[in-house]
């Protein structure tokens, strides 16, 4: 076997130094603290404000956490979402999209739904416990569809005007609603 050449070796010189990361405090010519005007050092006043700081963030994490505790279903206190409102703003969506007014007690009974399943059902609460603005949108979704579903059980005439997107939980269009029977239909042509 052949010995290997030699490499000669490099200079201690050439050899790159590891560069120092942050800011080195040199010790040989140490600087006294700065000082205020009140007369008190920066390093005095950091602690303080910053105490200051957390014992603001917990009593404002501590008046979260109780008023998160008074509301009265489970519903509301995980996710924070208040399914009668959401109920209403569904309610007023049809309505106007149809132009027909819905039994009163109808947003009632899409919140009394809602509260009745999330304890209940596993899949309804994992979908109401989404990050970011799914889980309203969500319940948007879930209220949608039962608005669809009791009216085509209730009033069928108003579902048949209803898109079958809203029966899936979207959206409803901008336009207004198909009109109910006997009306005159467009020309698709204008003459």
């Amino acid at each position: 076997m052949k010995p290997r050449p030699s490499r000669p070796k490099k200079s201690s010189s050439s050899k790159a130094r590891p560069k120092e990361r942050g800011c080195v405090r040199r010790t040989s010519r140490s600087t006294p603290p700065r000082r205020s005007a009140s007369g008190s050092t920066a390093g005095n006043r950091r602690p303080t404000t910053a105490a200051a700081g957390l014992a603001d963030t917990a009593a404002l994490s501590r008046e979260f956490r109780a008023w998160r505790a008074e509301q009265p279903t489970a519903l509301e206190r995980d996710t924070l979402l208040v399914p009668e409102w959401v109920a209403e703003s569904v309610v007023q969506e049809v309505e106007r999209f149809l132009d027909a007014k819905l039994r009163d007690d109808f947003a009632e009974r899409l919140a009394a739904k809602a509260h009745h399943l999330y304890p209940r059902h596993a899949h309804f609460k994992k979908m109401l416990n989404r990050p970011g603005n799914r889980g309203r949108n969500n319940l948007y979704m879930y209220m949608r569809h039962w608005t669809a579903s009791w009216l085509k059980r209730e009033r069928p005439a108003l579902f048949k005007r209803l898109p079958w997107s809203y029966a899936q939980g979207q959206r409803l269009p901008q336009g207004p609603a198909a009109p109910l029977s006997g009306g005159a239909k467009k020309p698709l042509i204008p003459a």
